[in-house]
Formats: structure tokens, sequence, C-alpha cells
């Protein structure tokens, strides 16, 4: 039997027929992302035979690498035209978003000058109402369903992290060296009204969320496209979720052309997980070993597949499966996550300010001060860890628990000069009583290897928040 559901979109009510089953104990959605029009791809009826809910596609659904629309059009029509993607446009509706591929330009954003162009093609090939928000609305396609009834919800919201994203900081080398950490605050990966939406719709009733991002949130450690090369951006993310009071959030990502499961503490009060699905048919066809992740669970680095997301909600705690198939069907890669553990525990360990500190008027977070290089803050947090230089002559105070985590605010205190004043405001051991105590520091946000920080050379600087 076949229901209809009521669906907001971009904060306009629509009716999505053919969405079977709202009701149901488990809800299947599918996604992926990395697909070349031109080659086979037997991914998409293996997708079709899961009967999802939904599919998200995430990105690079066509490589159109082209300014000319004609052309970018004439690609569309080859995906069209593939049987086991009409299959799969039979089985379910389907969000989509771009990635710079299909987008137009590789690693492309605002700079691409065909965007609007751009924007049009994709909307009309997907049947985008023309009455859609997506249509008019400023900063891009992203985009927002609820899915399912109260108390078995899962809320979809796909990000625009091409059409507003500013110009990539490259590594020293060459083209071959990557992308590196942008620090500054012209650093711009949403758009104002893009945030504002964010915030809206992380505030709508839902139990799961799942935020598509065309690139990877969580990992750090590559050289390529993620949201780690924007680290203000990146805290932004993490701060506008855990303001919104959002439970149950998974972050779906592709880009990468591979695939694996990451999960880090970004200051939720619970594990940010990102499952990355990279690969209808552009992965790695032979055998490689996994990059460098610190935050990866579970890898998949060689062998096409899509990402599986289901939601078992006949349990007392509704179990989330998380799952990367290859062309067969075959589970190569899962991981379950019962949705008490997408619930804050405790209190929070970084991110700032936590829900016990108040910030008084001007004062600033973390996150902001690392968008403010070269300019005097004056910045209040608890301090999840602490650490002393091998020579003993400074003490860093970090605002996130990984000290080489992309949210992180260093403060190095230059012992030498300050341990009288300090001793006088009863800091005897700045590593040992500091850390997970509230501090306020003024100074100018400088930067270390990329990594923001504030040098106190004056006890005065430094107050310790009892």
């Amino acid at each position: 039997m076949r229901h209809y559901l009521v669906l907001l979109v971009s904060g306009f009510m629509c009716i999505q027929a053919d969405v079977r089953a709202e009701s149901t104990d488990l809800v299947t959605i599918v996604f992926g992302s990395c697909a070349r029009q031109d080659r086979p791809a037997p991914i998409w009826a293996t997708m079709a035979s899961n009967k999802p809910l939904m599919t998200v596609l995430l990105g690079d659904n066509i490589y159109a690498d082209t300014k000319d629309m004609e052309l970018m059009r004439a690609k569309y029509q080859m995906l069209a035209s593939n049987l086991g993607f009409q299959s799969l446009r039979k089985s379910s509706p389907i969000m989509a978003v771009w990635d710079d591929h299909d987008y137009g330009m590789d690693d492309a954003g605002a700079n691409y000058p065909q965007r609007e162009a751009s924007k049009k093609i994709i909307l009309d090939f997907f049947e985008e109402p023309e009455k859609s928000a997506r249509r008019s609305q400023a900063g891009g396609i992203y985009t927002s369903r609820v899915l399912g009834q109260e108390g078995k919800r899962v809320q979809i919201i796909l990000l625009d992290t091409r059409y507003s994203r500013s110009d990539l900081k490259k590594a020293p080398g060459g083209s071959q060296t990557g992308y590196i950490p942008d620090s500054s605050s012209n650093a711009v990966m949403l758009s104002p009204e893009q945030w504002i939406w964010l915030e809206e719709q992380l505030k709508q009733p839902a139990e799961v969320r799942l935020i598509g991002s065309s690139i990877q949130v969580v990992s750090e450690d590559h050289r390529f496209e993620k949201w780690a090369n924007m680290p203000a951006e990146r805290s932004r993310l993490f701060e506008t979720i855990r303001k919104s009071g959002a439970n149950g959030v998974v972050i779906l990502s592709g880009d990468r052309h591979l695939g694996e499961i990451s999960s880090m503490d970004a200051g939720l009060g619970y594990p940010l997980v990102d499952i990355t699905a990279s690969g209808i048919n552009q992965a790695s066809p032979t055998y490689r070993n996994a990059e460098v992740n610190k935050h990866r669970l579970a890898a998949m680095p060689w062998g096409n597949h899509f990402g599986v997301v289901r939601v078992d909600w006949s349990r007392a705690d509704p179990l989330i499966r998380l799952e990367l198939r290859d062309e067969d069907n075959d589970v190569a890669v899962s991981h379950r996550i019962p949705l008490s553990a997408l619930k804050p525990r405790g209190k929070v360990k970084s991110g700032a300010p936590s829900p016990s500190v108040n910030l008084a008027d001007g004062e600033t977070s973390p996150e902001t001060a690392r968008g403010m290089v070269g300019k005097k803050v004056s910045v209040r947090f608890r301090v999840a860890s602490a650490g002393k230089s091998k020579d003993g002559v400074r003490v860093f105070l970090n605002s996130s628990q990984d000290f080489r985590g992309g949210d992180n605010l260093a403060i190095v205190l230059e012992l030498k000069g300050l341990e009288a004043g300090l001793k006088k405001k009863g800091i005897l051991s700045p590593q040992n009583d500091l850390t997970g105590q509230v501090i306020r520091v003024t100074g100018i946000v400088s930067t270390f290897r990329d990594a923001p920080q504030i040098i106190v050379a004056n006890s005065d600087d430094l107050e310790w928040i009892r």
C-alpha cells in the first residue's frame, strides 16, 4: 500500500507522493556520491533493490566539469538514460545536492561563473517544483525534509558547500600538495542565509537528524577538501548543532572516492559520527590501504559502494545502523548506534561556551575567537585539556579535548615572567590547577602552523573564574 507524507521543504510545505510506509518500524535510507555518467554504474540498481524510503545524493552525481551549460545538460541526460538510475528513481523519492564536479568545476566555490545556470539545471533534472524555495533562496540549493510520524521522525538536512564557499588555502609546493587550514575570518563555507536556515531546521522536531555534506566534516588528516580546511566554519557548525539542542545527529558525506565511518567529540555531549559513501563508480577498483584518519571507526578504502541508514523503531531504545554496501549488496562496513547514545551525557568537554559557561559583555567563545586572527579578544571557556612543552617553559590550555583538533583554541602561557603573578592568583601548577576550570584570557589571536592561539606573557591577562 502507498502512503502520502507531508514534508517540510526549505520552509515550505509540499506533498511528497509515493513515500512508502512512513509508519513502519524499520526505515531505510540509501545515499551515495561520485558517479561518472559515462561509465557503468551497477550500484544504482543495487541501491534500488533496498527499497528505500528516501535516496540521498550528496554530489558529483555527474562529472560535468565545464562552463558549457549545453554540455552539462547532455551529461545529465546520460545519467537519465542509465537503466539502473531509472530503477532507483522509480523506487523512491530522491533528495540531491551538488559537489564540485556537478556544480561545474573541480574544487570550485563561489568563484564558479556559471553557478546560477548550473543551479537551474540540477534543480530541473531532479524535478524541483517551480515554486520551491530552492529556486529563489539566497546562498545555494540547501534543503531539508522530515520523514515519519511523531516519535519516529527522521530529518534529512542537505547543506550546500559550494555556492558561497570562499577560495581554499593552498599548501605550498604546487597543486599536488592539497589544501591547508585557513583560520582567517575571510574563510566562508556557508552563506549567512544558509546559517540562519540551518539554525531554524535544527529546531524542527525530529528524533534522528541526518545532515548531508558533500565534503567530510569529521576527517581532518588528509590534504583534500574538508570542513577542517576552514576551522572557524567547522567550529561554527558544531556550535550551531550544540546550541540548538538537537539530538540524534549523524553526518552523511561524500567526495573522497572511498568509504569510511569516523567519530569525534565535537562538543555536542555525544559523539558526532560521519559516514562517507563516495564511490558509486569512482572508488579504487583494486586494493589500497586506508589513509590516515585519527577519527576513523571503520574503513572501505577500495571498491565501489553506497551508504545505508536503517532506523529500527521497534526497540525500546531505537537502533541506528550505518552501513557501506558493495555492488552485490554485501555489507562491507557497518556501525550500530543506539539512539540514546546520541543524546548529551554529562558535561560537554569541547565546544564553547559549554552549558555551564556564560559569556559576559565583550567576551567571546573559542569558536568565534578562532576566526579573529590578528585581533585582540577576551575569551572565556572551560579548559578541556592541558599540556606542557618539552623544555617546560610553556603550558598549553586547550578549549578542546583534542589539542590537534580543528576546533581547538590554545592558550599559551609563557611561564618565564608569569610564575610570580600566577602564584598570587593561587595558580601553582597551571597545567593541573586549570584543567576543567573556567578561565578568561585577553590577548591577540595569532597562529602557529595554522592553528589559532593566544600567547599570554602577562599574568593580568589570565583570570581563573571560580
